[in-house]
């Protein structure tokens, strides 16, 4: 194992953990008081960004030869981020998923908006027009939160949703 790799596995555990935790939710879309359609949404969004991310993170690998412990740390933020999100994110058992959903929706979009901001950290070639509607989606993800409106986070699953156009070209280079 070099060094780099042994550095990647901290983050990727980070978003392991995430996961574990996202796939445990889905069987609580099973059940009738967990079925609350934005909800629904959110647990693909969220699923989806973490492979994305711990995909994206292969790009990154080549980046920890030679680190400081700082930039490490800088690193180790959006992992430790998205972690916290879904724990905001992933009610308890028995709860009420719309009631919970809706009580924490500001907590819940802050911390998914400064997940989305650690990714102006990383230079992955992007283009301008990425690096604007990152900042659009930043802004639209806060204010769906503390506007606690259900069609404004349609409006940022439809933005996800548009995103992953982007995205999908997107390819590591090892």
């Amino acid at each position: 194992m070099e060094a780099t790799e042994y550095l990647a596995f901290l983050p990727l555990l980070i978003y392991g953990i995430a996961l574990a935790d996202l796939f445990g939710e889905w069987k609580r879309l099973l059940e009738p008081k967990g079925v609350f359609i934005p909800y629904l949404l959110f647990t693909v969004l969220l699923t989806e960004t973490a492979v994305y991310n711990v995909f994206a993170y292969a790009e990154l690998v080549g980046d920890l030869q030679n680190l400081h412990y700082y930039d490490y740390l800088v690193k180790l933020l959006p992992p430790f981020l998205f972690m916290l999100t879904v724990n905001v994110f992933t009610p308890e058992q028995g709860d009420n998923t719309k009631t919970y959903f809706m009580k924490q929706m500001p907590n819940f979009f802050s911390m998914l908006s400064a997940f989305m901001a650690t990714h102006f950290f990383y230079d992955f070639g992007e283009d301008q027009l990425t690096v604007i509607l990152r900042a659009f989606g930043v802004v639209l993800v806060l204010g769906a939160g503390f506007s606690r409106k259900i069609w404004m986070s349609y409006l940022v699953v439809a933005f996800w949703f548009i995103s992953i156009y982007f995205r999908a070209g997107f390819t590591i280079n090892l």
